[in-house]
Parts: structure tokens; sequence; C-alpha cells
């Protein structure tokens, strides 16, 4: 009898314990990317008010700064940023501008998909593993007619949404950039489907403002680049603020995952609980029958 109550107590014991590591497989990129998009606007927050409490006069300097270096530039030399090493090795003075807290350079806001992102220096694996990436040898986000920067990050991580709803994208589409209190608005023109090597035809215009967004596609597959190019337009205060989020905070798949197994851990329990009322309650009538059978066993007797 004890052998069996063991070996049930054991096989509960190991559904319940089946059922909590598969809704936790399940639920866990929801939660490590609730976590991470938490982390990353605690930072671009931390950033905003250290560039609130610049003077216009270091802005005004460190814009300048990212602007002589923009005119330096010859020509646009781009790089596949997803292949190890394919990194350009770029100067001191590059990652010293628009650096000040966590190597924050900005912030890419893309409403339509859910996008709000700290945008960092170069595309290393770090920091693609951090946020989106500005491309090493492409101007500094900062708008200005013959500038086209180019700004990337990873599609498809288990932990981390970044840029995989790039593909939602449309024409028309409007997504900003915003560096310290210079906030500059772009409304999509351009989508292509490329190889990695094609990527170095982004040419810029001296009469346009341009800003692509980079990223691996088809999804979980990466053979090719998706390449979104905005070009500028004007921006009005409140822009973006009326567009619908494509992608909510908790999405369905994790309410549905949640209630079901919330559903099912009550259902166990109100079954262990009836056990328990029921085996209490023979134990109970055990109990009478023996003491009733005492009673008559010294009735006999007497």
């Amino acid at each position: 009898m004890a052998r069996t109550k063991l070996k049930k107590l054991q096989q509960n014991l190991i559904m319940i314990t089946l059922l909590l590591l598969g809704v936790g497989i399940l639920v866990y990129p929801d939660i490590a990317n609730w976590w991470h998009a938490n982390r990353q606007e605690g930072m671009i927050q931390e950033h905003n008010e250290m560039a609130a409490a610049m003077e216009a006069e270091a802005i005004e300097y460190e814009l300048n700064r990212a602007q002589v270096f923009n005119d330096g530039l010859s020509g646009i030399h781009v790089i596949d940023p997803f292949v190890p090493g394919s990194g350009s090795v770029m100067s001191a003075e590059y990652y010293s501008i628009l650096n000040f807290h966590r190597g924050i350079m900005g912030r890419i806001e893309i409403p339509s998909i859910g996008v709000d992102l700290p945008i960092f220096h170069g595309t290393s694996d770090e920091v693609l593993a951090r946020g989106a990436g500005h491309m090493e040898n492409t101007p500094f986000p900062i708008g200005g007619y013959g500038n086209h920067s180019i700004i990337t990050a990873h599609t498809g991580l288990v932990n981390m949404r970044l840029f995989t709803y790039l593909d939602r994208l449309d024409y028309g589409a409007e997504f900003f950039i915003q560096v310290l209190d210079h906030r500059i608005a772009y409304e999509v023109d351009r989508i292509t489907r490329v190889y990695p090597h094609e990527i170095e035809t982004l040419v810029s215009y001296p009469d346009r403002d341009l800003v692509t967004l980079v990223t691996c596609t088809p999804y979980g597959v990466n053979t090719h680049r998706l390449l979104v190019r905005g070009t500028r337009i004007e921006y009005i205060p409140g822009m973006g603020d009326d567009i619908e989020n494509m992608v909510a905070p908790i999405n369905l798949r994790l309410t549905i995952v949640i209630g079901f197994s919330a559903l099912f851990i009550l259902i166990i329990w109100f079954y262990w609980q009836k056990k328990q009322e029921v085996k209490k309650s023979r134990e109970f009538d055990k109990a009478i029958e023996q003491e009733y059978e005492e009673i008559q066993r010294r009735k006999d007797h007497a």
C-alpha cells in the first residue's frame, strides 16, 4: 500500500515538473523580452535625463564634433554587420563622439512595431546583443543633406525582439532617431531584400537625408539582409503618439499559456483536495467502525 502511494506521488511530481518545464520554455522568450525591454527603457531614460541636464553649448559642441566627423568621411564604406570580424577598426575619436552614458549614442523608435532601442557605437557582437548598432564608416545619425546613416540590429533572438518585426513595416511608415535633444523623423520610402554582399550598394545623395535600417532575413534562415530605408520628413512634436503599437507588451500566446497552466494547476489542486477529503472521510468511517466493533466485543465478553 505504501509503495503504491509513493509511486503515485512520484508520478504526480514528475507530471507537475514536466508541466512547469514546458510552461517555462514557452513563456521564457516573452518574459526575457519584457525584462530586456524594461532594461533598455531604463538606459534610454537615464540617457535622456543626462541630455536634459546638459548645457545648450555642450550639446551644440558635441553635435558639431559629429558633423565634422561626418564631413570627413570619404563616401560610405558599408560592411555586413552580422559577419563576425567584418567590422572596421575605428579610431578612439569615433568612440568618443556622442558617447556619454553607457556608450549610448542615441535612440531609435519605430512606434508601429513597438521598437524603442538605444543606439550604440559600432556593430560588434557585444553591441548587437544589447540593442541597435551604428555602422562604422557611415555618418552619425544627426541628420543633414548628403548623410546616409546605417542602423542595424538582430532579428529572432530568443530573449530580445530588437528588429524582429522590421519586415512588418510598409512604405510610408515613420520612425524616429533621437541624439541628445535632436529628434529627427523619417518615412520609409524603400524596402529591399539583398544578399549580404549587396548592402555595399547603399549610397548617399547630396540632396537627401537618409537612414537605412538593416537586419537579417528570412526569420531563422538569415541568408539575406532586409534594408528598410527612410527619408527625412518634417518633425512635428507628438508625431507617432497616435500610432497603434502592433506588439503588445504581454502577447496573446503568453496570456493563453499562463491561463491554461493556472487552470491546470487549479484542477490538480482541487483534485488533491477532494482526495484528501475522501481520505479523511474514509478514515473517520473506519474509526467509527472500529469503535463500534470494540463496543460489540466488550458486550460479548460481559
